[in-house]
């Protein structure tokens, strides 16, 4: 706390801004460091869903086998383009392993410690940005278009009810009268009350980034090309723009943090997946809440006078260029759950309305990367969050924030360990 030297945050995303945010009132000055285009890599297109209930892990057992046929689908929720496969074989491999019904167990637990106080972490922040207009809590709706799908996905609602989730069962009639924007083709629902969602995420990150800068936190617009030590400590950060001293690292990359963990010495599983959003400008009908169609992996939210569609999943790493017919798929679904919103937009047609891609920083066990660097002491991890960045960002600024100033965290973190990918 007596050294002037400012906390490097590298990342601008919701985790890095946020975990600024704390770091600001635990005592530290702190400067950010980040390129513009990688702060609006995941921050901004998410599905803008906080699910403190997340705490599925990608890696469900029986889920390696249901891979295959969902690549076959042309339709499907998962695409891999074929010359990437050999590099994600490490991945993949740590991914089946991860697949366990005990390691899902710790998992979700694990999970669930980070996530269940997400929209208590945002409050302070929400608060001090004026930002409470940008996160509403109505809760939200996972609907199934099958009978087999609602069956099928017990042993996620198991998961999350073992862990503290209430979950309300809705039939046909009674989803009706709750979303009756949603088409009759659906045939049940379960609703989650506890959780919340952000009307626009791009105005969330930039409102909560003025903040940070208006109690005197600096933003770099560079690209973090290397980490300065002395042997023991991290002592500064070196942009393709200059020279930033640091008191202490935080890294909080994302999809890019992996080469920045490999200079200081660690070793990490990790790769991204490349996630797509189309949004539809001022539908006629829109629906009140969230809603996840559990068997096209799809989130349709509300957002301000937009109805935007996000998901998919396609493993191509960070240089290929988008594969915009995955965003039409996005089109294709949303026609087919709110007929009356889409309101004459064919599937067929270009998307009427934006079109996103983006990168999911993922492990192959669906936790985080959170903790102190295993040889640099006054480094410290924050990134790997995959589909649940925008929920954990506070929490996860929080417990970085503690790390920092020496205190003790509020969760264990050891399931969230550097030390894991050894």
């Amino acid at each position: 706390m007596n050294d002037s030297r400012p906390v490097v945050v590298i990342g601008g995303g919701l985790v890095g801004v946020c975990t600024a945010a704390y770091l600001q009132r635990a005592g530290h000055a702190v400067v950010i460091v980040d390129r513009q285009s990688a702060r609006q890599a995941a921050s901004l297109g998410n599905a803008g869903c906080i699910n403190g209930s997340s705490v599925v892990p990608i890696a469900m057992p029986g889920v390696l086998w249901q891979v295959p046929g969902w690549l076959m689908q042309p339709e499907g929720p998962l695409v891999l383009r074929w010359g990437y496969l050999p590099r994600m074989v490490p991945w993949l491999m740590r991914f089946v392993a991860a697949s366990q019904p005990a390691r899902v167990t710790a998992q979700a637990r694990a999970l669930r410690a980070l996530l269940g106080p997400a929209l208590d972490a945002y409050q302070p922040l929400l608060d001090d940005a004026g930002a409470n207009d940008l996160v509403t809590r109505r809760g939200y709706l996972i609907a199934y278009s099958s009978q087999k799908g609602m069956v099928g996905d017990e042993g996620g609602m198991a998961l999350r009810r073992d862990n503290g989730v209430h979950i309300e069962t809705l039939d046909a009639n009674a989803l009706r009268e709750f979303e009756p924007t949603l088409s009759h083709d659906f045939v049940g629902a379960r609703y989650i009350g506890e959780t919340g969602h952000t009307p626009d995420p791009g105005a969330l990150l930039a409102r909560l980034t003025a903040q940070v800068v208006a109690r005197g936190g600096r933003v770099v617009d560079a690209a973090a090309t290397a980490i300065e030590t002395n042997g023991a400590q991290a002592v500064a950060v070196h942009t393709n723009r200059g020279r930033e001293s640091a008191s202490a690292v935080v890294i909080a990359a994302g999809a890019w943090s992996a080469p920045l963990v490999r200079q200081l010495g660690d070793t990490v599983v990790f790769d991204t997946e490349r996630g797509y959003h189309v949004e539809i400008p001022t539908p006629h009908e829109m629906p009140s809440r969230p809603v996840m169609w559990a068997e096209g992996k799809l989130f349709a939210t509300p957002m301000n006078g937009r109805l935007r569609g996000a998901g998919t999943v396609e493993l191509a790493g960070l240089q290929a260029s988008p594969n915009w017919r995955r965003a039409d798929l996005l089109l294709n679904q949303l026609h087919k759950m709110f007929p009356g919103a889409v309101n004459g937009t064919k599937p067929t047609q270009s998307v009427d309305g934006a079109r996103w891609q983006g990168f999911r920083p993922s492990t192959p066990d669906s936790l985080p990367v959170l903790g102190a660097a295993s040889k640099v002491p006054n480094a410290f991890y924050a990134f790997g969050h995959g589909h649940v960045g925008l929920t954990a960002a506070a929490s996860t600024g929080r417990t970085i924030a503690a790390l920092v100033s020496g205190e003790r965290p509020a969760i264990d973190l050891s399931p969230f360990s550097i030390g894991r990918f050894r």
